[in-house]
């Protein structure tokens, strides 16, 4: 049979359908037949005289569509490489040891020619020999700690002045020590402000928990708790301790210095505590804050509101002035004497008329003492003291404290150099260090602190009470009450 060509056989097909579409169901069956059988042939063989035509055509071609196919791909290729985020340089070594030809500055400032500097200067003297201790010895991590002090003469406007003038010459401060809690407190916000912590030894519960604190952190329990724990004590072992003839109600007068720190015990809590406790404070009493303060007039007002407890928050020549008023008036004997953690001190000898005035005495006590001499940390101060010439008079409760106010700055600031490096080192870090150090004992036991859980303060203390010229603990580590501000910096 001839071969009809492609093009003549579509035009039949298309020819068949179009009459398909004008017939009948019938018509439309036979005609889509006739068609289907007549091309069938015809398309079979054109398949066959094409297939070798497409096959050389698809050789033709195929190297180029590879071709094409490669180019493509390295193109693809090309743009991902392009948008890739390149590779982090690694991060630089944290320099944490060997710091050897750094230095590290402590700034302080303080008493020490004026009306406390009998109590002050041994704090200051105790700092000093310390941080000379640490610097014999490596200093921290191989940096020496250098001093910069200001003597205040119980100034608060010239530690202010002090202040701004250290922060004006360094704008990278990682620590200040402060002594007075007048300065605490009206330094209190620019601390936070500015981000230095401050390791002090007033311990105003406004400058550790005011609303604007938080920096401020202490070597002792607030005043408030001190005296409260004092209330607890008494309350419980009010038959062994009461003067004679004193009845069962406790009725306590307090008498202090018109300051910052002499009415830092006389707060809102602590009235409120009292009266939980059945105890009524009768008398809030004031002195001046001289060591020949007339006392008579406070202390026949406390016996006329019925005091059976004198409690004083002053130290050295302030609770020695009320012993010696009330030894004069010959009424020694009808008060139970109480103070806070700095009156419990031999500073306290040098200013009374008669050392067995003293005798009877009950006061917190929030650290050991030189006579707790099996102590590894009192062993080392004793030895520095005696190593840089300090007189008796200065081996109190001052120069030890501070010897470990010292150790607990180096330990926050070692821990901050760990978590974040020397070189990256800010107030921020030393006082994240402080609360992240938890509860530890400083200086192997001479004090105890816990700055967790949004504490500024220690809340343990011992009860002692001089007997025979020494402090006699009456009552071992007890935790004290929590009498912090209602408005402070945790709740704001």
């Amino acid at each position: 049979m001839k071969k009809l060509p492609v093009f003549t056989l579509l035009f039949l097909l298309v020819g068949a359908l179009f009459l398909v579409a004008c017939g009948t169901p019938a018509e439309v069956q036979d005609a889509v037949e006739d068609a289907v059988n007549e091309v069938a042939p015809t398309l079979e063989a054109a398949a066959e005289e094409l297939a070798p035509t497409v096959e050389a055509a698809v050789e033709e071609v195929a190297p180029t569509l590879e071709a094409a196919a490669t180019e493509v791909a390295e193109e693809v290729e090309e743009v991902i490489e392009a948008t890739e985020v390149p590779a982090e340089e690694p991060a630089a070594e944290l320099r944490t040891d060997n710091l050897e030809g750094e230095t590290i500055t402590f700034y302080h400032f303080g008493d020490l020619s004026g009306p406390l500097a009998g109590i002050t200067g041994p704090l200051i003297n105790g700092f000093n020999d310390a941080v000379a201790a640490v610097n014999a010895n490596g200093g921290i991590r191989g940096a020496q700690i250098e001093l910069q002090f200001t003597d205040t003469q119980s100034s608060v406007d010239e530690a202010v002045a002090a202040y701004d003038r250290y922060t004006s010459e360094d704008d990278n401060i990682l620590v200040m020590f402060t002594y007075g809690s007048g300065d605490g407190e009206a330094l209190a916000s620019r601390f936070v402000e500015d981000q230095i912590p401050n390791l002090a030894a007033g311990l105003s519960a406004v400058a550790f928990y005011g609303p604007d604190s938080g920096y401020t952190f202490g070597y002792a329990p607030i005043y408030p708790d001190q005296f409260a724990l004092f209330m607890d004590y008494i309350s419980a072992n009010w038959d062994a301790v009461k003067p004679e003839g004193a009845g069962d109600e406790i009725k306590i007068a307090y008498v202090s210095w018109p300051t910052a720190y002499g009415q830092g015990a006389y707060t809102d809590e602590t009235l409120a505590y009292a009266e939980s406790l059945g105890i009524e404070i009768v008398a809030n009493e004031l002195i001046d804050p001289a060591p020949t303060a007339d006392t008579t007039t406070a202390i026949l007002n406390a016996q006329a509101a019925g005091a059976n407890v004198i409690y004083t928050n002053s130290l050295a020549f302030g609770p020695a002035s009320i012993l010696n008023g009330m030894g004069a008036l010959g009424l020694r004997d009808q008060f139970l004497f109480g103070a806070n953690n700095w009156a419990m001190d031999i500073s306290i000898y040098a200013f009374v008329s008669d050392p067995a005035l003293v005798e009877g005495m009950i006061a917190p006590f929030p650290y050991l003492f030189w006579n707790d001499a099996d102590n590894a940390g009192v062993q080392f101060a004793e030895e520095q003291f005696a190593a840089n010439g300090r007189q008796p008079a200065e081996h109190g409760v001052g120069y030890l404290l501070t010897f470990a106010g010292v150790d607990l700055a180096v330990r926050a600031i070692e821990l901050a150099i760990d978590n974040v490096g020397y070189d990256n080192l800010t107030g921020a870090d030393v006082q994240a260090a402080l609360i992240e150090l938890g509860a530890i004992d400083v200086l192997d036991g001479v004090m105890r602190v816990d700055f967790s859980n949004d504490s500024r303060s220690p809340h343990e203390a011992q009860i002692r009470q001089v007997q025979g010229g020494q402090f006699v603990m009456l009552q071992d580590w007890t935790a004290t009450p929590d009498l912090r501000p209602a408005d402070n910096f945790s709740n704001n």
